[in-house]
């Protein structure tokens, strides 16, 4: 991209985008198969090490006056361990998603307690 940029002359946007690659290094690494989202993490492990991490997902866009991220960073700072953003689902639709059981910690916090893939909605432990 950069080069392109370079090429057509477009100074500003060339500068925006070196400005904003210096903020973050990211990595990435391809799964080789579809093995889902905990096996992607696991391929990751050797970049991750025992630091902190982030695991956002393209198809996930959130829309907030904090960032989701920063929220979320905020929390792993006060409380430690796993965060995990969570969304409420229509009823009906909790055959599609993992569906937490959580424990109320605090306005905005849960504890998840339980995890369940695809249940169905009688079987939903919440939203």
């Amino acid at each position: 991209m950069e080069v392109a940029l370079e090429q057509k002359g477009n100074h500003e946007l060339l500068g925006l985008v070196r400005e904003i690659s210096e903020l973050v290094d990211i990595h990435y690494v391809r799964q080789k198969g579809p093995r889902g989202l905990g096996h992607a993490v696991w391929c990751a492990r050797k970049f991750i090490g025992d630091e902190p991490f982030a695991v956002l997902l393209g198809d996930d866009v959130m829309d907030s006056r904090a960032p989701c991220l920063k929220q979320m960073l905020e929390v792993y700072q006060r409380c430690g361990g796993t965060v995990l953003g969570v969304q409420e689902v229509r009823v009906e639709d909790t055959g599609k998603y993992g569906i937490v059981r959580p424990e109320y910690v605090e306005p905005g916090l849960y504890r998840v307690k339980d995890l369940v893939e695809k249940p169905r909605p009688e079987e939903a432990p919440s939203t």
